[in-house]
């Protein structure tokens, strides 16, 4: 067992601490499994990877200390019970103050977290890095599924920006139109600049602060293989790293998760991947607080 997120001692307490929650829990998937041991395997990826930042040139382990909880054991009743077991681990802390890093699991994981944020934060902002809508109101006779979580974010009645999609129904297409001034879609084949889409992003979401719900297949499955859901045509690591880099200075990051890695066998292309994906969201953000 890899006991703590990149081997970083979390005793440090002038620096900013962020809780690392793994949630292996993949109760809702509905093509490929192996979302349950994404958790364990981006922490022990994390592991080989290097906290110093050569382009941004900064150091993760100089700016944040990280506390790796013990993993939220998976509730076989079902999604919603997951959620109040989630919601009821949460009303230990404060939403104002703590900091979470959620390792999915499936992206229903998400909700209990946005949920809790917005709490503090009535006017949150999300921004989805997915391949999927996730805005069903239903889905295999779950309103908790993992291709309802947006929808369940939506009647928080919160802005959501979606990055990425590229797979999606016809009646999440018609909400997605209809609700023009809550959802923000940036299509993959009518994708801006990083620079513009920053901009794009912050007229949208105006000063809200904002939580990150970025869910593995939003990537080209050419450099995240380890999914259960790929689809073709996704972002590029050099694109989201450099949107990262346009978003901040801007709006306060609140928390955030990575979801639905499915790691394969032989193979750590995936889960390296997604370490490096969030070592530059956070990298990105606390360096510039010190600035």
């Amino acid at each position: 067992m890899y006991n703590n997120f990149l081997d970083l001692d979390d005793d440090r307490a002038d620096l900013h601490l962020i809780y690392v929650w793994p949630v292996p829990y993949q109760g809702t998937v509905s093509f490929g499994d192996g979302t349950k041991n994404g958790p364990e395997a981006i922490l022990k990826a994390s592991y080989q990877i290097e906290p110093y930042d050569p382009e941004l040139k900064v150091d993760i382990g100089e700016l944040c200390s990280f506390k790796t909880l013990p993993f939220q054991r998976p509730n076989v009743a079902g999604p919603d019970h997951l959620y109040e077991e989630m919601r009821d681990f949460l009303k230990d802390y404060d939403p104002g103050r703590d900091f979470f890093l959620t390792l999915g699991g499936e992206h229903s994981i998400s909700f209990p977290l946005v949920d809790f944020y917005s709490r503090q934060y009535p006017d949150l902002a999300i921004i989805q890095i997915d391949a999927h809508a996730d805005l069903r109101k239903n889905f295999e006779g779950s309103t908790y599924s993992h291709a309802c979580v947006m929808a369940r974010i939506n009647e928080l009645g919160l802005k959501t920006v979606q990055v990425g999609i590229r797979s999606l129904s016809r009646n999440e297409a018609d909400f997605i139109t209809n609700n023009q001034e809550q959802i923000l879609p940036i299509y993959p084949w009518d994708l801006p600049s990083p620079l513009e889409a920053a901009h794009i992003v912050k007229d949208f979401i105006s000063n809200r602060p904002v939580y990150v719900s970025f869910d593995a297949d939003g990537l080209d499955p050419s450099i995240m293989p380890g999914t259960g859901t790929p689809e073709p045509g996704g972002l590029s690591y050099s694109w989201v790293k450099d949107f990262w880099k346009a978003l901040w200075p801007g709006p306060k990051l609140v928390g955030m998760d990575f979801c639905e890695l499915a790691p394969q066998p032989e193979s750590v292309v995936s889960e390296s991947t997604a370490v490096k994906c969030i070592l530059k969201v956070l990298s990105t953000y606390f360096s510039q607080l010190k600035k």
